[in-house]
């Protein structure tokens, strides 16, 4: 049990972290790290799945808060000292769950519907990324309503794994006003992303759990091509040296090999009684 519990924080810790990230989706590493489904379930059915995963969640949302709040300062510096680099990191992070993620959405079998729909979920972010680079959308201000704003586009990445909140905060200008606050602990800009994401999270999850229990195959290959398709999108393909490439490469493939094995640690700590 004690060993589940350092797992639960420390996935927490990471999601957290990885929310903050410009391209990485907090909802992708969910997915990675089995936590969807039960978040989606209990925030749509308290009653019934509170006391199920009440201390699996409690763990994890606890740590989640450590990533978020506690090392937003140090996204902030990472990405200030070479942000390229910290996105190629979480690039690889997120490769190295592919294989959990594919062995999860086929736990009910896979059929043509489901890959039409793998398909389906991959060109419609790819889609939606492509037009997000592309246009040129209106700051927003940073001011309770902007935050607030910031909150439901935190619930809608959890919601909708593979979409980063934090790429789209930085269309609208409210990325860098959101990390500041939160590193300083600012009521004024915690307060309304908290609202903001719960009211989100409250409003839509019934609706995600009702189409994870009546199509849980195509639901959950539609999140696959969605989480692939983000993950290409978001890694940096601008013009380089070859050293900055090899650099790329190596925390590409270092990050991929850690998660990767961090998948597998996981899924030998949930067999044991």
């Amino acid at each position: 049990m004690v060993k589940r519990i350092i797992l639960w924080f420390i996935q927490g810790i990471i999601v957290g972290f990885g929310a903050i990230m410009p391209g990485v989706s907090g909802g992708t590493l969910c997915v990675a790290f089995g936590m969807y489904v039960p978040i989606i379930q209990t925030i749509s059915h308290p009653r019934t799945n509170l006391r199920r995963y009440f201390w699996r969640l409690s763990v994890f949302v606890l740590g989640a808060a450590v990533g978020f709040v506690g090392l937003s300062g140090l996204a902030g510096w990472l990405l200030g000292k070479n942000s390229t680099l910290v996105t190629c990191a979480f690039v690889g992070f997120i490769l190295g769950t592919w294989p959990e993620i594919w062995e999860e959405a086929g736990t009910e079998g896979r059929g043509k519907k489901a890959f039409l729909c793998l398909g389906a979920g991959f060109l419609g972010m790819l889609l939606l990324l492509t037009f997000l680079q592309k246009s040129n959308i209106a700051a927003v201000p940073p001011n309770f309503w902007g935050f607030l704003f910031c909150g439901v586009l935190w619930g809608i990445s959890f919601i909708v794994p593979g979409l980063s909140s934090s790429t789209l905060l930085l269309f609208f200008g409210l990325y860098q006003p959101m990390l500041d606050g939160i590193a300083s602990l600012r009521p004024i800009v915690i307060f309304p992303v908290f609202i903001g994401a719960l009211l989100c999270l409250a409003s839509l999850s019934k609706g995600v759990n009702a189409l994870y229990k009546k199509y849980y195959t195509i639901v959950s290959h539609f999140i696959v091509g969605v989480v692939i398709a983000t993950t290409i999108m978001v890694i940096p393909v601008q013009n380089s040296g070859s050293a900055d490439t090899i650099w790329r490469i190596i925390c590409i493939a270092g990050a991929a090999i850690c998660s990767y094995s961090f998948t597998r640690i996981c899924a030998k700590i949930k067999q044991e009684p």
